[in-house]
């Protein structure tokens, strides 16, 4: 199973963990690190480090925002070594990944995480003209 690490502008990624474990249940190997306003970019580096380290095996980086902090603290770790970052995290992102990662590598689930993409995304005005607005 590939480990996932979350990292994020303030809670935001803590709070997606927790919203997916609503859904799913518990999740091991799953942790999400807030980058705190005043930190440094090398403060949270070494953060990041030692949470991959912790998690045993290299890691899918969920990032808030490509080419952010988190985003720099990841590379500088070298997690896109052998894991893999991934920019643009959202509830619909990490639900998908918590579903594939049990048989995936990291490299192997980001890529098909940035393939399944867009389908993350719905425009309601064209699921109402294709008749397929009401998703309850």
């Amino acid at each position: 199973m590939t480990p996932l690490l979350l990292l994020t502008h303030g809670e935001f990624g803590a709070l997606l963990l927790r919203a997916a474990e609503g859904m799913y249940g518990p999740q091991t190997a799953a942790r999400a690190l807030a980058l705190e306003s005043e930190e440094t970019r090398e403060a949270f580096t070494e953060r990041v480090q030692e949470a991959a380290a912790q998690l045993g095996q290299p890691p899918l980086v969920l990032v808030d925002l490509a080419c952010g902090t988190p985003w720099n603290a990841a590379l500088l770790a070298g997690l896109a070594t052998e894991g893999e970052v991934l920019g643009g995290l959202s509830l619909p992102l990490l639900l998908e990944a918590l579903s594939l990662r049990q048989d995936l590598d990291p490299k192997a689930l980001g890529a098909e995480l940035a393939q399944r993409g867009a389908q993350c995304f719905a425009r309601a005005s064209e699921l109402l003209k294709r008749g397929q607005g009401d998703c309850a």
